[in-house]
């Protein structure tokens, strides 16, 4: 599929200026936090003092804690599987397609059940900070 805003360029051709091709990365470290397991793609590029995005994924039966992000608006867009986002206690059945969006302060958490989920967490400001070392993360308290 074809999307009229894209340019495609042709990599092959000794024309293609240096610039298109970027930097290519494989294999970019998995970290666990709670239950997710994330992969930073914005770490370490002109991108990571402006927006965070992950690539996150849970799997089956799991539950994160809940918590919010007190400075960061967050848009989790779901890729694959199925799960529960709690957002300010009510719970949002999510499957592969599905967008959601959090606003700053509000509480959050995510569930599985027999599926695993994976999606992506776009944030801004990044929750991590990493110029200061700042966690943008409160858990909330029992």
């Amino acid at each position: 599929m074809h999307i009229g805003f894209m340019k495609t360029i042709d990599r092959t051709s000794p024309n293609a200026p240096d610039s298109a091709l970027g930097n290519i990365e494989r294999d970019l470290p998995t970290e666990l936090h709670d239950v997710f397991q994330v992969v930073q793609l914005t770490r370490g590029t002109q991108l990571q003092n402006d927006v965070g995005a992950d690539l996150v994924r849970l799997d089956p039966h799991q539950t994160s804690q809940i918590h919010r992000h007190n400075l960061a608006d967050t848009v989790l867009y779901m890729l694959d599987g199925a799960g529960i986002v709690v957002v300010d206690d009510v719970d949002h059945a999510v499957r592969a397609g599905d967008r959601i969006t959090i606003r700053p302060a509000q509480f959050h958490g995510v569930r599985t059940a027999d599926d695993p989920l994976t999606f992506i967490s776009i944030q801004t400001p990044p929750i991590l900070d990493e110029a200061t070392g700042h966690l943008d993360l409160e858990p909330r308290s029992t």
